[in-house]
């Protein structure tokens, strides 16, 4: 079995030290010692430290929200890998939508990343998702599929169940809803397939694929009602930390019932 995960990003809406580690803080207080889902939290990248100290000793990881395609060099006002080991992180978000279009990260980069995140024992948390809504499914999967291979490059098979595949429609990004369960569902099936295609059978079945993309406690449980949705990548509806409780519940009975 899969373990679930549920996985959040605050993005640099909380960016001083006390509001960041009084938030994460809540979070320890709320999960308690809740080990059957994993659970890792993406602070703004000013407030790292602070955070792996609040979160230490708890059932809580976290990680950086974007890291240099470089473990080390004269790359001015990059995060390197090692300075994110340093603090204790265990995961790296890479090849997010804003990522993307606001820094025109490349997928040659985000294939870096991933390379670099895997070659030094870390999760990367690497995020696809079509532009626009694509109603049909040739379509969708064709542009996951150059969005996965690129991004993959020549990584190893043995290394693919480590990796999170982060769905994230860019179209469903910030808004009210989350896109159709139905889509989000055969989305993640055309993933998995395509995973199944590229690598084996065994890769496909043990590689996580969460959804983000406006995820509440309000759509969570049709969401993840879904043998190939392994949980969700949180963001604004989740600040809240009663709010983030109910999801994380929601998942782990869907999941684990």
């Amino acid at each position: 079995m899969r373990k679930p995960v549920v996985g959040i990003s605050y993005k640099t809406y909380v960016n001083t030290i006390d509001k960041a580690t009084a938030l994460v803080k809540a979070l320890t207080e709320v999960t308690e010692n809740e080990k059957e889902v994993e659970k890792f939290v993406f602070p703004s990248l000013g407030v790292v430290y602070p955070v792996a100290q609040a979160l230490r000793g708890s059932e809580i990881a976290f990680g950086a929200q974007n890291i240099s395609p470089y473990e080390n060099g004269a790359y001015t006002g990059e995060v390197s890998i090692e300075s994110i080991i340093d603090m204790g992180g265990t995961y790296v978000e890479i090849g997010h939508a804003e990522r993307q279009s606001i820094f025109h990260e490349t997928l040659d980069m985000i294939h870096l990343k991933t390379k670099l995140t895997l070659e030094k024992g870390l999760t990367p948390v690497l995020c696809i998702g079509e532009g626009e809504q694509l109603n049909n499914k040739s379509e969708r999967k064709q542009v996951l599929k150059e969005q996965i291979h690129a991004s993959f490059g020549e990584i190893d098979a043995s290394f693919i169940e480590k990796i999170i595949l982060a769905y994230e429609p860019v179209w469903a990004i910030g808004k009210a809803e989350a896109a159709d369960a139905a889509y989000v569902h055969q989305t993640h099936e055309l993933i998995r397939e395509i995973v199944k295609e590229t690598y084996n059978a065994k890769s496909a079945e043990a590689v996580r694929i969460i959804y983000g993309g406006s995820v509440s406690k309000d759509n969570v449980f049709e969401i993840t009602t879904h043998n190939d949705v392994d949980g969700v990548f949180i963001g604004r509806f989740g600040h809240d930390p009663a709010n983030y409780k109910q999801i994380l519940d929601t998942v782990k009975q869907i999941k684990l019932k």
